[in-house]
């Protein structure tokens, strides 16, 4: 990126007419070279802007490029000076007052050190701990110590001083100050330093684009201004490790390194700009979105510090460092091998199904390897082990793999997408947090209504979407009434738990309400109908929220708060735009299909048919996008295959 736009970002705002008008000596360079070639060129713009505003005269026409050079010096020339003059000014003033806060600071520490030793003599020693008044390295008064350029963390006393209560509006003053010091010496620092890269590469433009040789000369020359001259810098410097020494004695307890990252706290951030920034992000935004991790560095080595190598049978393992996930890993691998030569069973395919089984429940169980990760081990268990059994046979590895395979992308998985797909449509387009907007802006003010109306509001939503987003919408509606209630108040615990547990409530709901409903209508047979689904489940759900509630009412007796009026009576409803309404038109004719489809089975043949419906539209039109595809939880399809996997078992366990 163009060094001007970082200028712009980067510059103190208050000192943006001292910096270096780059951008207008651009335009000059350019204006000589249009007057070289001859070519008629405008004059720069009069404007009061140092940015724009030429610096001098440009002529109509330049011949030599010693002319050339001598033009373009006096206006770098004429930067120089302002920039020299401000800079020495601000140097001036703001070290001054750094060494002020300093001596301000050891003034008030020996003050006080004095007065302490004159009213001794009526102190008692338990009053000062420690003997405040000396050093703990050699009892030694702090004048009578050597000055020296990097003082040690300060003595007892100084500690204990500026810690106590009658110091604080007086600690107050003083970080203040040198925060504001701090900051005023990064920046001068930052503007030296900008400007010098500024003077750099203006005149690296200036030989490309005119051909001529400046550059080195001019910057021998910069290098003996005062604002650039190498005991300028360290002086600057200096000055900077003053400030949080002293920043250090007053407010952290001598500790230079965090009174270092306290003051660098108070600092603007500085934006850097690259020229290959734009291609890099393309591909790594490219290369994420097609999950293929943009490595920039080293590679560090994952093993490191997460697992310890031990040695099983001779073989390198490789173990969680976490002993409970190492041991539950180590003891489900022992299982593994040794349940199927157990014979605890009449055959060899159920002592290995049991083997499985036992695996898989203990992993699941302790999560001692990622729930998808256990999930896609067990296909593989159950082709290597041959555990499938049809019509009395044991198949062999080739024929369970083609069964457990064949079921990896049927109906269920497509039912799943179709789900997700219009839980994603109605999230992103605002749907669902409207229509629940509207709901309980019809709630009343009530507590016992509201939590109620935002407990129904939950398992419906729950209904549609997941019963994970459900909730967060559900908060984020109720965030006005949690603002207003007092930090321990009863009714803020009872509308929480009342939301949770309601969209816990609406995940049974429905048929797409959660990944396990979708694999229960696939297990079944016959399917139940979406009607056969809701005649059974809408009147359960329907009585767990009324239990739950009354439960919440018993608990927290939240009767005696009330809610503010204008929480929920001051929501307007919006008008849908097309989008939305073409949303909620593509979700019904969906869920209305689903609901038919045991009458429309002829046509469509199954559930999973049905949900490409809004794949398509959603997909089609651009009501979803790419990026909403990859977002899907992808990694719940394999707990599918192992629930197909299961499933197979228990066949197999009967036929066998």
């Amino acid at each position: 990126m163009k060094f001007s736009h970082s200028l712009q970002l980067n510059s103190n705002p208050e000192w943006m007419e001292y910096y270096i008008a780059y951008s207008n000596l651009k335009k000059i360079i350019y204006t000589i070279e249009n007057a070289r070639a001859g070519t008629q060129v405008e004059e720069p713009s009069t404007s009061t802007d140092l940015e724009t505003a030429p610096l001098i005269g440009v002529p109509s026409q330049v011949s030599t490029l010693e002319e050339v050079n001598t033009f373009f010096t006096k206006a770098l020339n004429e930067e120089r000076e302002r920039i020299n003059t401000f800079y020495i000014d601000m140097h001036r003033k703001i070290t001054k007052e750094c060494l002020e806060i300093k001596e301000e600071v050891l003034n008030r520490e020996a003050m006080e050190q004095l007065s302490l030793r004159n009213q001794s003599v009526n102190v008692s020693p338990v009053m000062l701990p420690g003997n405040m008044m000396q050093s703990p390295a050699r009892g030694e008064d702090r004048e009578s110590m050597p000055a020296s350029s990097s003082p040690e963390p300060p003595p007892f006393f100084s500690i204990l001083l500026w810690a106590s209560n009658n110091m604080r509006l007086v600690r107050k003053e003083l970080m203040q100050r040198i925060v504001e010091v701090f900051v005023s010496l990064s920046n001068l620092k930052e503007f030296v330093e900008t400007n010098h890269t500024g003077f750099s590469k203006i005149l690296k433009k200036y030989e490309k684009v005119i051909g001529a040789k400046l550059k080195e000369q001019y910057m021998k020359q910069l290098e003996l201004d005062f604002p650039y001259l190498p005991t300028t810098r360290r002086s600057l410097e200096e000055h900077i490790n003053v400030a949080v020494e002293s920043y250090a004695r007053v407010a952290t307890e001598g500790k230079r390194d965090l009174a270092e990252a306290e003051l660098k706290q108070n600092l603007r951030e500085h934006i850097v700009y690259k020229r290959n920034t734009i291609w890099r992000d393309m591909v790594d935004k490219e290369r994420r979105n097609q999950t293929i991790g943009f490595v920039t560095e080293e590679p560090a080595d994952v093993f490191q510090g997460k697992y310890v190598l031990i040695r099983l049978c001779g073989c390198p393992v490789y173990v969680p460092r976490n002993s409970t996930h190492g041991l539950v890993i180590l003891l489900a691998l022992v299982l593994l091998i040794a349940l199927p030569n157990a014979n605890i069973f009449g055959t060899p395919a159920q002592n290995n199904c049991f083997a499985i089984l036992v695996f898989g429940s203990l992993l699941w169980a302790f999560e001692a390897l990622p729930l998808f990760i256990t999930s896609i081990l067990v296909p593989f268990l159950v082709v290597i082990m041959r555990v499938m059994v049809v019509n009395g046979e044991r198949l062999n590895a080739k024929d369970t793999a083609k069964l457990i395979f064949s079921s990896m992308f049927g109906p269920v998985i497509m039912l799943l997408l179709g789900g997700f797909s219009l839980a994603g449509a109605l999230s992103k387009h605002n749907i669902a947090k409207e229509a629940a907007s509207f709901i309980l802006g019809r709630a009343g003010t009530k507590p016992h209504f509201v939590l109620l109306a935002n407990m129904f509001v939950s398992t419906f939503a729950s209904m549609w979407i997941s019963n994970v987003a459900a909730p967060v919408l559900c908060f984020s509606l109720i965030s006005p009434i949690l603002r207003n209630l007092p930090s321990r108040s009863s009714y803020a615990r009872c509308l929480v738990l009342g939301i949770a547990m309601a969209a816990n409530v609406g995940g049974m709901a429905s048929p797409i309400a959660s990944p396990q409903n979708i694999i229960a209508v696939g297990t079944m047979s016959p399917s139940p109908s979406w009607i056969e689904w809701f005649a059974i489940a809408l009147p359960v759900c329907l009585v767990l929220d009324l239990a739950i509630w009354a439960l919440l009412l018993l608990i927290y007796r939240p009767h005696q708060e009330i809610v503010p009026p204008e929480l929920y009576g001051s929501h307007t409803p919006k008008p849908w735009n097309g989008t939305q309404l073409f949303v909620i038109g593509v979700s019904v004719l969906t869920i209305v299909l689903w609901c038919l489809e045991s009458t429309m089975e002829g046509i469509f043949g199954d559930m999973g048919v049905i949900a490409i419906i809004p794949i398509v539209f959603f997909y089609g039109f651009g009501i979803l996008t790419k990026d909403d595809w990859n977002s899907m939880l992808w990694s719940g399809d394999p707990f599918h295959v192992s629930g197909d996997a299961c499933n197979g078992w228990y066949c197999s366990w009967k036929s066998s």
